[in-house]
This record gives structure tokens, C-alpha cells and sequence, in this order.
């Protein structure tokens, strides 16, 4: 499992408070704190940002590289601050993220080819998001052809079916489970990446919610999530995931985690 740490993101008071006075030793102890729980990538999000959001990209890209080696998420709806941070990123970043909107294709297409980033591509179009598989299978489809004719490999696209709270619409989850599969099987080479925590928005206990639907998630397929790293359940059910499913051999991460007390 890929796991991209969420951790820094200025919707959270302390990093929105830590970027307004460059506090740069506080958001590298986050980064630290993320590699060492395994993250894999690290997102990095300044949207609250908005007068200030291009600048303060580049500098949160750069003060973390100079304490961890991981790559970065560009999470931005704005492509300046999107171009600001891959401008800064050393080695090869993720964008977060593209639709199938016409003008957001037209923002983002050319700072793929200009950086040669990985993309999150949702399944959302100019008709909003879909409440069906069929229709979000349809968007994903014409993303991947869009996208790899333009020269983006197919290792490099991860799909987001976009999870909603199932508090709301009871179907909800069932469609994002259904959708993962039938991407995963019909787009070989292609990944699928999901943000868990708004399945259970809304609704109590959200911590359980939140761990079943990603072992149910990892079941149909999917490969990437965006989650915390440091919540410690939530690891624990990516590790146990991985050794039922056989995605790792002898049980070698599970034994390694229980080891050092992660578990």
C-alpha cells in the first residue's frame, strides 16, 4: 500500500499557525514524524492560504526537503501554487489533482508535461460527481485516454473514485468499492488512491468506519490512500490487509511491525 501522509495541510490550526510565522522547525517534526510512521509521499497543502498560497508552497516544499527524502503531493486547486511547489520538488512529484472538468484539464495538462508529474485524477466531470459505478468507470476511462495521450504513463495515474459519507447516502461506499474493482481490472498498470475519512463523516465512531472501508477497499484492488500515518489502528490495518491479501511475502511487514510495537 502507498500511503501519502496528510499531516500537512493548513486546515489544521497548528500548520496553518506554524506556515503564518515560517516556523520551519515545526513542520519538519511533522514530516519526520509521518516518514517515520511509513509514509511513503508526503502531501503538502496551503490552501487556507489565499493571498499567499504560490510562496508559501514552494516554501513548505522547501524546508521539509531539507530534513526528509521523500517525494511530495502537490494538493492545490490553484494551478500557481501547483506550479510554485513542483518548481521546488527535487524528485518526481503527484499532483493532486485533475478532473475531467474542461478547464481544470486545460490548468493542469501543461504542468504535467512540463514537470513529468505523477497525477490524482478524480472521477468528477462538469456534471459534478456521479452516484453510479458506470458513470464514474466512464469518467475514469476517458482520463486515462486523455492523459496518456499526452504522454503520462499509465504507472504514474491514480484514479479517485471520490468517497462520500455514507451518513448521507447509504450506497455511497458500496459504489466507491465497486468502482475500485472495475478500474482495477479493466486499466492494468493504472493505480487507485482514495481519501478514507469522508465515508463516515458525520457519524460516530468514525476511526472503526474508517478501517473497515479501507480493508474492504484494499480488497477490491486499491493500491494508494492519503491518510495519517501516525494514526497507529490505521497503520496496523494497512499491514494486516496487506499480509491476508498476499501482498506481503511470509508476513514479513506484519512480523517487522509487531516487532517494534506498531501493531
Amino acid at each position: 500500500m502507498f500511503i501519502v501522509g496528510e499531516k500537512i495541510n493548513t486546515s489544521i490550526k497548528d500548520i496553518e499557525e506554524a506556515v503564518k510565522r515560517q516556523d520551519a522547525a515545526f513542520i519538519q517534526d511533522i514530516a519526520r514524524e509521518q516518514v517515520a510512521s511509513g509514509a511513503n509521499m508526503l502531501d503538502v497543502n496551503v490552501g487556507t492560504r489565499i493571498y499567499t498560497e504560490p510562496d508559501d508552497m514552494k516554501w513548505i516544499v522547501k524546508v521539509i526537503q531539507e530534513v526528509v527524502d521523500l517525494p511530495f503531493c502537490i494538493d492545490s486547486p490553484n494551478p500557481e501554487a501547483i506550479e510554485a511547489g513542483l518548481s521546488e520538488c527535487k524528485g518526481k512529484a503527484m499532483v493532486n489533482s485533475i478532473t475531467a472538468e474542461e478547464k481544470r484539464v486545460e490548468e493542469i495538462f501543461p504542468l504535467l508535461k512540463k514537470f513529468n508529474s505523477k497525477i490524482v485524477a478524480l472521477t468528477m466531470d462538469d456534471k459534478g460527481i456521479p452516484e453510479d459505478v458506470e458513470r464514474r468507470y466512464s469518467i475514469a476511462e476517458k482520463l486515462i485516454e486523455v492523459l496518456t495521450k499526452s504522454g503520462v504513463a499509465l504507472e504514474d495515474i491514480y484514479i479517485d473514485p471520490l468517497v462520500r459519507p455514507i451518513g448521507t447516502d447509504s450506497k455511497s461506499g458500496l459504489v466507491v468499492l465497486e468502482s475500485i474493482k472495475t478500474i482495477m481490472s479493466s486499466f492494468k498498470g493504472v493505480h487507485t488512491i482514495c481519501g478514507l475519512s469522508n465515508v463516515s463523516f458525520g457519524l460516530p465512531k468514525r476511526s472503526l468506519l474508517n478501517r473497515a472501508f479501507l480493508l474492504m477497499a484494499m480488497a477490491m484492488g486499491l493500491d494508494a490512500v492519503i491518510m495519517d500515518p501516525l494514526d497507529k489502528e490505521m497503520m496496523s490495518a494497512v499491514r494486516v490487509g496487506e499480509a491476508i491479501l498476499g501482498r506481503d511475502e511470509y508476513c514479513t511487514e506484519y512480523l517487522t511491525s509487531f516487532r517494534q510495537g506498531k501493531l
